[in-house]
């Protein structure tokens, strides 16, 4: 009996020793787990407080305490509130809302920024609340991690500064700005870059820049490969002239400058675009100027030297023939006489171009003047071989001009057309109100006018036809340049002529 009681001892110290020795190795994995934890606890850079639901610090790391210059025994026991603002009664400033409180309600994690300071000495901290469970519903206490983030925000404040003037830059320029990454895709179009184009920003991003410059106008993508491959930039700082298109269809021509920004391997163009279809209007315009200003000179010498001579020529023909009997002297003397009324009346042609044109300006209405036009153009000519139509804006309204001069233009604009248009066509005569004035396009289906030739249409004797004296376009272009307007042509071979007409609303 008192062996089994002894073995049964033995047997019940044994079990005690094991389940000491499960309970030791437990300790230390809880020392060890605990050691782990305040390391993590007092190693981590964020101050950390632990605080019990009625906001008294239950615990505080390292970073907490030397920010603050205390120690733990100082901490415990105390409001959070009294250790971090010196107040004596929760926080419930506007600007520092309490996230203990807002955690307690939603027992959920609270995120917070607070501000502490005045002036250039506020500083900005993140504050997190975990609320933490050991049983129940309720947290026991909450654990609250603060980050300083001033210095963060305040970077952020920069580059939302800078990126505000970048864009206010871009959206203020004149010329078109935009980017295109390595695979030549658009990724940033300014707003001069929609107003030049028509397209909208959302229309071209990520699409090729050869939407807007086609390779066939100039292959400035070759550029942008040739970089890639050596590296060697030969076109940054230059400006290439090439030519574009609208959305619309139209071409026009531009100069475009690019420069390029490498970080982490990865290139990015940037190109300004310029719309050079003005300067090189105005260009044309103050060269054909030169051009009429010369010829002009020239042209009122050479009409004061012949009308003198004509002069004595038609008076002695006409005192000849009065002692004549022969009939075939007659019939010279005839052709003589319609050769002297030619060319006075080439001459007086010749005085239109040359004179300084005095204007009886009035209020008139241009579309009706048009329509005038357009009635005696379809009397003159064959309806079943030429039709004239007219698209005129409603909102013209009255121009101050003198009508019966510009009923001149229309007319010589339109007969140009028409001698144009051999086997027939259509005219076709709009209106629109553009900035500042009118616009005026007559448009015909003839032959057209090669590029080289365009710049010559308004010189004196310059005509593309058999026919005619080539004043008729010289006397208009004087006529709307008294006008203080403009004109010019549009024309390609084979697709017909648009001469283009803008005068001043006064």
């Amino acid at each position: 009996m008192e062996e089994q009681d002894n073995a049964r001892l033995m047997t019940e110290i044994s079990r005690l020793r094991e389940e000491l020795a499960q309970k030791e190795d437990e300790i230390r994995k809880l020392q060890v787990a605990n050691l782990f934890l305040e390391t993590l606890f007092d190693g981590i850079d964020e101050e950390i407080l632990v605080i019990s639901p009625e906001y008294t610090v239950l615990d505080a790391n390292r970073v907490f305490l030397e920010k603050y210059g205390l120690r733990k025994e100082q901490v415990r026991g105390k409001k959070c509130y009294e250790i971090v603002y010196q107040l004596s009664y929760p926080c419930r400033d506007e600007r520092n809302l309490c996230p203990l409180e807002r955690a307690k309600k939603t027992k959920a994690k609270v995120e917070m920024t607070h501000c502490h300071g005045k002036g250039e000495q506020v500083k900005e901290f993140m504050r997190i609340m975990y609320p933490l469970f050991s049983k129940g519903d309720y947290p026991d206490c909450f654990i609250e991690i603060s980050r300083d983030v001033t210095d963060y925000r305040n970077l952020i404040r920069k580059l939302q500064a800078s990126e505000k003037k970048f864009r206010a830059i871009l959206d203020t320029a004149n010329d078109a700005i935009l980017s295109v990454d390595s695979n030549n895709r658009i990724i940033l179009f300014n707003n001069a870059a929609e107003r030049i184009f028509g397209y909208k920003r959302e229309e071209v991003l990520g699409r090729s820049l050869n939407l807007l410059v086609p390779p066939q106008y100039g292959d400035h993508y070759r550029h942008v490969k040739r970089f890639l491959e050596t590296r060697s930039a030969k076109v940054v700082g230059k400006t290439l002239s090439l030519t574009a298109l609208r959305k619309n269809g139209e071409e026009f021509p531009i100069e475009l400058g690019i420069s390029y920004f490498e970080m982490g391997g990865s290139v990015t163009f940037t190109a300004i675009i310029r719309d050079v279809s003005a300067q090189r209007q105005l260009e044309k315009k103050l060269l054909r100027s030169e051009r009429l200003a010369a010829v002009g000179q020239a042209v009122a010498h050479v009409a004061h030297e012949i009308r003198n001579p004509l002069m004595i020529i038609g008076g002695f023909s006409h005192q000849l023939r009065r002692s004549l009997t022969d009939e075939k002297a007659l019939q010279k003397l005839d052709m003589i006489f319609d050769e002297v009324r030619r060319l006075e009346k080439l001459v007086r042609n010749l005085g239109d171009f040359t004179k300084e044109y005095k204007l009886v300006k009035r209020p008139a209405d241009l579309n009706a003047v048009i329509r005038d036009v357009l009635k005696i153009m379809g009397e003159i000519y064959l309806r079943k071989r030429y039709t004239f139509r007219e698209d005129l804006a409603d909102d013209l309204g009255e121009v101050y001009c003198d009508p019966d001069k510009l009923k001149q233009v229309f007319m010589n604009v339109i007969a140009n057309g028409i001698e144009a248009m051999e086997n027939g066509g259509m005219i076709l005569v709009s209106t629109a109100k553009v900035k500042n004035g009118v616009e005026i396009r007559i448009k015909d289906e003839g032959v057209g006018i090669e590029e080289s030739r365009l710049l010559h249409i308004f010189e004196p004797f310059y005509t593309t036809r058999e026919r005619g004296s080539g004043l008729g376009l010289a006397i208009s272009y004087r006529i709307i340049e008294a006008h203080r307007g403009d004109i010019w042509a549009e024309s390609q071979p084979g697709q017909g002529t648009t001469f283009v007409i803008r005068l001043p609303e006064r």
